[in-house]
């Protein structure tokens, strides 16, 4: 097909993955694209259906059986089983969409590139990448499996992946995409270009990434930034404890947490991400709350320390405000996230397993008395507040469809 012209309305297709923070940054991005008068038709899973439609998009929803949450640290082949059968989950949405409406330009998280691949080949179209995480190619792997030694890689030979494979084939075979995916290199169609949600400063060998990476850093929205939250009066310092969206059903760890700080100084707001009910944690300490969910900027603009499990979006927003970290790693990505944390000296890092009261509060504690460590966190907050952004994102994604 002819190639738009770079500032012509054209319309774009967008593939997800269900998971609120491989989302998040792509709607800045949406929206940016739909104000300059593009069309975005966003193949979305269902439950995150709604959280799309805000940005103007056209949605696509489609039944998802990823989970939700993860309940347990998976093994690696379980994961990647779960990982692959999701990348061809939009399938025949995402070919019913492009059928109807033609794109110029299929964008695509890196967890989604066997569905990107049979769109863009069907319409001979070029593909964006987007990454969540770190960004990788031949030299790093995703998700930084390299900065977590003890990482256990899959097993080829197990069953269930022979299974899946035979399901799949026949998938795609109905679908009538078969032949699309013949010669289908390993990882999906060769991207354009790759839109990675971290800064260049905190990506793992950034030396190995050249121009076809585009660090665009989180895309923060004006959104972002409200909620009804207000810090309690005083001037006690303030900490946020979260696990994110991904790895929160863990009663246990926010127990722990609000009873490691009962009785001190600090004030203790804890989200739980709608994976617990608070009612389950019990009476808490005077000095401690707990909430289902608020957005971790309006808290983090007032907090002098933030506990989380290492997700990227949670470390790029603590970074952003200029907040340290203890990460507590619940995941092999987050490992790997907790271990650029502490290699590029901006926070600590906790086992699960080390976790008790007399531990995280110590961590805690000598974090913040720690002037490098926010000399560094300060630094870094710079870089992302001076980030390329949504606006670049949307450059690049014009600069493609435009044949440059």
């Amino acid at each position: 097909m002819s190639s738009p012209d770079a500032t012509s309305p054209a319309h774009v297709l967008w593939l997800g993955f269900p998971a609120y923070g491989h989302l998040k940054a792509t709607l800045g991005m949406v929206e940016e694209l739909i104000r300059r008068g593009h069309r975005v038709t966003y193949v979305v899973a269902d439950r995150l259906a709604d959280a799309v439609a805000a940005t103007g998009a056209r949605v696509v929803p489609y039944a998802s059986h990823f989970p939700a949450s993860i309940t347990s640290d998976e093994d690696a082949t379980t994961m990647l089983h779960a990982f692959v059968q999701e990348s061809f989950a939009p399938l025949e949405a995402a070919l019913e969409a492009a059928a109807a409406d033609p794109p110029a330009l299929v964008v695509h998280d890196a967890l989604a590139s066997d569905t990107a691949l049979a769109v863009s080949r069907r319409h001979g179209v070029p593909t964006v990448r987007t990454y969540a995480g770190f960004g990788a190619n031949a030299q790093v792997r995703q998700n930084g499996t390299e900065a977590d030694p003890a990482h256990t890689p899959a097993d080829p030979d197990d069953p269930r992946l022979g299974e899946l494979t035979r399901l799949l084939t026949a998938r795609v075979r109905a679908a009538g995409v078969a032949e699309l995916f013949a010669d289908a290199p390993p990882g999906g169609v060769e991207a354009a270009v790759n839109i990675s949600f971290v800064v260049r400063e905190f990506q793992i060998r950034p030396e190995a990434f050249g121009d076809d990476y585009l660090f665009a850093g989180p895309c923060l929205r004006a959104a972002d930034f409200t909620g009804d939250w207000s810090p309690p009066p005083g001037t006690a310092p303030l900490l946020l404890v979260s696990l994110g969206t991904s790895v929160n059903r863990r009663p246990d760890f926010f127990r722990r947490c609000a009873d490691s700080f009962a009785g001190t100084a600090w004030h203790v707001v804890m989200t739980l991400g709608g994976g617990v009910d608070p009612a389950a944690l019990g009476p808490l300490p005077p000095n401690v709350e707990a909430h289902p969910w608020i957005p971790h900027l309006k808290v983090l603009r007032h907090a002098t320390a933030f506990v989380c499990q290492g997700g990227t979006g949670s470390l790029m927003e603590a970074f952003h405000q200029g907040v340290p970290v203890v990460v507590v790693p619940h995941q092999q990505d987050q490992r790997a996230t907790a271990q650029q944390v502490v290699d590029l000296g901006l926070g600590r890092a906790v086992a699960p397993a080390e976790l008790d009261g007399g531990t995280l509060r110590r961590e805690v504690e000598t974090l913040t008395a720690d002037t490098a460590t926010r000399d560094r966190v300060r630094e870094l907050s710079r870089h992302l507040r001076a980030a390329p952004g949504a606006t670049a994102v949307a450059d690049r994604l014009e600069a493609v469809m435009a044949g440059a």
